[in-house]
Formats: C-alpha cells, sequence, structure tokens
C-alpha cells in the first residue's frame, strides 16, 4: 500500500518526537545525576542529607533535604526541576517563556531574622518581587547587581552589604533571593547551567554566611 503525503508526514513527525523523547529522557537522566552530585557535595557541608518526597505531576527534577542543618541554619530542601526535554512541543514552550534548569531552595533558621536582616532580590519583571517590596514601607532600593534589583528595609543593615557580595558572585545565576520573618525565611530561585560552574562547598557556605543575623 502506498502512502500519501499527509501519512509520511505523520509518520515523520511521530518518528521525531519518538527520537527526541529518548534523546530528552537519556540527557535528562545524566544530567539528573551531575546536579545530584553537585548538590550533595555542598548540602553535605551543611549536614546529613536525605531525599525528599517525589516531585508532584510530570516534573523532571528532584529533591533534597537536610533536617538537622547547622547553626543559624535549621532545615533545608533543594528542589531541581530540569526542562522538559522528554517532549519537543512542552520543552519549546518552556523556551519560549524563559525558562531553564532550575535550583529552589528553601531554607528555615533557628531564629526569625530581625527587621535589618531582611532582604528582598529579584528581576523587575518577577511578579511576586514587586509584590512583596509593593506592600512593605519604606524600602531602601540598592545599585542593582547582573539585572537584579536589591531592597531592604534598614539604612544600618550589614546584611545589605553581605547580600552585595554573594549576588556579585552568584548574581548571574541567581533570579529571586529572600530573606523574611516568614518560614522559610531564605528562599532562593537559581538558574543551574552557570551554578554549576562554581564549587558547591564555596556556594552553601556563602548561603549559610547569608544567613547569619
Amino acid at each position: 500500500m502506498e502512502l500519501n503525503l499527509g501519512q509520511w508526514v505523520v509518520i515523520g513527525v511521530c518518528a521525531i518526537l519518538i527520537l527526541g523523547y529518548i534523546r530528552g529522557y537519556y540527557y535528562n537522566r545524566r544530567h539528573a545525576g551531575q546536579v545530584l552530585a553537585w548538590l550533595h557535595e555542598g548540602l553535605e557541608t551543611l549536614g546529613p542529607v536525605s531525599a525528599g518526597d517525589k516531585l508532584p505531576g510530570m516534573a523532571s527534577g528532584g529533591r533534597l533535604e537536610v533536617k538537622r542543618a547547622v547553626a543559624p541554619l535549621k532545615s533545608v530542601e533543594a528542589v531541581y526541576l530540569l526542562a522538559p526535554r522528554e517532549n519537543l512541543l512542552f520543552w519549546l514552550f518552556h523556551l519560549l517563556r524563559g525558562r531553564q534548569d532550575e535550583l529552589i531552595l528553601k531554607i528555615v533558621l533557628r531564629a526569625t531574622p530581625v527587621k535589618e536582616s531582611l532582604i528582598e532580590a529579584g528581576l523587575r519583571r518577577d511578579r511576586d518581587f514587586q509584590r512583596v517590596i509593593g506592600k512593605e514601607k519604606s524600602p531602601i532600593m540598592d545599585a542593582a547587581i547582573h539585572g537584579l534589583e536589591i531592597v531592604h528595609w534598614s539604612k544600618k543593615s550589614q546584611a545589605g552589604e553581605r547580600t552585595r557580595l554573594f549576588l556579585e558572585q552568584y548574581g548571574q545565576s541567581v533570579t529571586r533571593l529572600s530573606i523574611r520573618r516568614q518560614v522559610p525565611h531564605l528562599f532562593l530561585r537559581a538558574r543551574l547551567k552557570p551554578l554549576l560552574n562554581n564549587s558547591a562547598e564555596d556556594f552553601f557556605s556563602a548561603l549559610r554566611d547569608l544567613s547569619a543575623g
């Protein structure tokens, strides 16, 4: 039986999607191993590391936890999210939204941060960043670093200087940073690709210093 042009197109598209799934699956699997090794290297400097709950839905990635972290930290949750490379259409949509492989850190401190330690840093287009600083009174705006705006609420804040030093080193990776009173006290969202070029031990050590009161 001869196939017409439309049938050949359907077969071709299916073949591309199948090959894309295979390639994306194995790439994400290999990449996940690299990310896990990097995270373990850094998180083990903060305390014993355990696997967290599985991610909901069809998300690609994983979760690690440090439930008994060294002071001034109490607990750390690290979630890494990989682009959906297994599905070419979803991956394209992901790229069009400007999304990449991401790391999300949620850190609980042993003591609630004082006002002088509260910090918000984010991209101008970040809605959560704009919402948070919009409802606070008398925010103090620092000069932007790597496109990130920095806001704090105390002129005598040593946390502001620590944040500037942290973002000068890691700001190309960070898209959102928050030190706040509610749990998690420290929230960070970062692009994984540039972050993996740094020492994991140095990165998590810098985060620990950033959390100091």
